[in-house]
């Protein structure tokens, strides 16, 4: 039998080493922690912790797509080039040419051509774009070491909930949630250690995997999540990724048998490849904070200030304070 004392303020931990025990290095680093979270300094409550939590979900959407139209006229040779987004139809006319027809792509770079006087017109729509976006949310909780504490941006959504009854079958509406949640737990190991228990979830409508029950459209729920516990310094970050989404759509259109010809099918075909990639990033930043004095408040936006003539011409009077994080400083 082994036997290996460990001190952490006025806590004291005794680990004995046998047969069925922990022994060595891990029996030492099991009763430092137990000795770090019992001592009487460290209890939970007696600390606050506020996590800050930046959401980014990251979206990359590559479109392609390539269509054409013919029509039949007569007259002289005419053209034009319509740019995206602002051209609902087009037509041609004996007499000129006239934006009004359908084109076979409405958001996408549109080239008309006609030769009247041999009957022919044609529409050629290309369409290349590539999009990226960020939706962010940045949420701060205040908690006390050992409590929980959880967040919600988003909204709910009305499930009909078949029921029996007397007279038969009825429907009830219960609602779920959606959006952005956080759910944090953190607990101080001493002053400059915090143990972090964190569950975040981003969840978003998706109507083409929904259902439909007694004539009502269902949606269902698009979810990434995660949930870990790590031990960092007050002040340190650390990033979650790696919670990716993909899918790809592709609509062809054609002819019959035109459509199917070597290289003359193409123009007698259209074709729209979507891709959509998104990935979503949790940073989380846990803080030790304490209560300030009221009069090292900050006022709200909004207080009344007096600004200086250079304030008022450049309008940054009260950046300053209301800049300042509100109700709480870092030690």
């Amino acid at each position: 039998m082994r036997l290996t004392a460990i001190g952490a303020g006025e806590a004291t931990v005794s680990v004995f080493g046998g047969d069925g025990g922990l022994i060595g290095q891990e029996a030492v680093r099991v009763a430092a922690a137990e000795a770090r979270i019992d001592a009487p300094e460290l209890r939970a409550g007696e600390q606050v912790v506020a996590v800050d939590v930046q959401f980014a979900a990251v979206s990359a959407t590559t479109l392609k797509a390539l269509g054409f139209n013919f029509s039949k006229l007569s007259g002289d040779i005419q053209g034009a080039i319509v740019s995206p987004s602002s051209l609902g139809s087009a037509s041609f006319d004996p007499g000129g040419l006239s934006l009004e027809a359908s084109a076979p792509i409405q958001n996408a770079f549109n080239l008309f051509l006609s030769a009247p006087n041999r009957g022919i017109g044609a529409v050629l729509s290309a369409l290349s774009s590539n999009g990226l976006s960020q939706l962010l949310a940045q949420p701060t909780l205040l908690v006390r070491s050992g409590e929980q504490a959880s967040f919600l941006a988003g909204g709910e959504f009305p499930v009909p909930v078949p029921q029996a009854s007397g007279s038969g079958n009825m429907l009830s509406i219960q609602y779920k949630e959606f959006g952005v949640r956080l759910s944090v737990t953190p607990f101080v190991l001493s002053k400059d250690h915090i143990v972090l228990k964190i569950a975040p979830e981003v969840s978003e409508l998706d109507y083409a995997n929904g259902v439909q029950l007694q004539g009502y459209v269902v949606p269902g729920l698009r979810r990434r999540s995660a949930e870990t516990t790590v031990e960092l310094g007050s002040g340190q970050s650390f990033v979650i990724a790696g919670l990716s989404y993909s899918s790809q759509t592709v609509t062809k259109e054609k002819t019959p048998f035109l459509g199917d010809l070597p290289v003359l099918g193409a123009f007698f075909k259209r074709q729209q490849n979507q891709k959509e990639k998104q990935e979503l990033i949790i940073v989380a930043t846990p803080r030790l904070v304490t209560a300030v004095k009221p009069e090292e408040v900050p006022p709200l936006p909004g207080v009344a200030v007096d600004p200086g003539i250079g304030d008022m011409i450049l309008g940054t009077d009260g950046l300053d304070q209301t800049s300042a994080p509100l109700g709480v400083v870092r030690r």
